[in-house]
């Protein structure tokens, strides 16, 4: 299915919004990248939930086609990613969002200011805790990245957190990583400095402020935001509820067949009106 796009001015910024609709859908979905990636991470989302909601994706200003559209750079924080994220949660008014990795964390910032239209919110590849193996693979990247080796940085990718994938997404995200321009290199490293001040506080505060029913899905083969880790949440959220894709590790649907056909199955069993099997409690 092809998209209809749409170049909406937010602030200061400009960002692409890519739309896949069709007349007979009663609800939408908003989808919130991990960090530095674009709509493309979406790909398989797309193809398995179009059919009963409209999807809305969008690429930050620094990032994908919205990036030509901001000639002047500038570092976005996770202010400006949330701020864009209201704004466009309150233009399309969605019933539901759709988070992966670090995306998550912008969307639990909108999540806690409870945007009127969204009902309920999925959480993929996130975990409040950055644990050891984690901690060592963002300061790896960060090293790598300020002595101006981004090859290794994006082998770093490669072999720690996607160390599951199939060989060309290897080849397209190391593509992609080490072709990287000093704007977007700037904004990883400011990316990986937020993350490393943030602290339980943050994460429990803004836990406790989300009051929708909100589904936590994790791989259980991920090292870096374990499905065990994330569970911590129950204990601040009255709403949520969790999922482990067998067999999976940080990528999820973007593994193997059988991760893709496991995460169409969760997701569509907690989005979709005509599928939904439960409710997070």
């Amino acid at each position: 299915m092809k998209a209809t796009t749409e170049l909406l001015t937010i602030g200061e910024h400009r960002v692409h919004v890519e739309l896949y609709q069709q007349p007979s859908n009663k609800e939408s979905i908003i989808m919130v990248n991990g960090a530095l990636a674009t709509t493309a991470s979406f790909t398989n989302c797309v193809k398995y939930l179009h059919n009963d909601l409209n999807v809305i994706l969008f690429d930050l200003p620094f990032a994908g086609q919205s990036k030509p559209h901001n000639p002047a750079g500038g570092i976005i924080t996770k202010d400006d990613e949330v701020n864009i994220l209201l704004a466009l949660i309150d233009h399309f008014q969605p019933d539901s969002l759709l988070s992966v990795s670090w995306g998550g964390y912008a969307a639990m910032m909108a999540l806690a200011q409870s945007p009127a239209s969204i009902k309920r919110a999925v959480l993929a590849s996130f975990s409040t805790q950055l644990n050891e193996p984690m901690l060592n693979y963002i300061h790896g990247a960060r090293h790598n990245i300020e002595i101006g080796d981004v090859k290794t940085a994006a082998n770093l990718l490669n072999d720690e957190v996607g160390k599951y994938l199939p060989r060309l997404l290897k080849y397209v995200n190391y593509r992609h990583l080490s072709r990287l321009d000093k704007q977007e290199l700037a904004q990883v490293c400011f990316h990986i400095e937020q993350i490393l001040s943030l602290d339980a506080t943050d994460y429990e505060q803004l836990l406790g402020d989300i009051n929708i029913p909100t589904l936590f899905v994790n791989g259980e083969l991920d090292e870096y935001t374990t499905p065990e880790d994330v569970r911590e949440a129950a204990h601040y959220m009255q709403h949520c509820a969790f999922e482990t894709v067998p067999n999976t590790g940080h990528f999820l649907d973007m593994e193997h067949h059988k991760a893709r056909a496991a995460m169409e199955e969760i997701l569509r069993g907690f989005l979709t009106p005509d599928e939904r099997k439960y409710k997070a409690a």
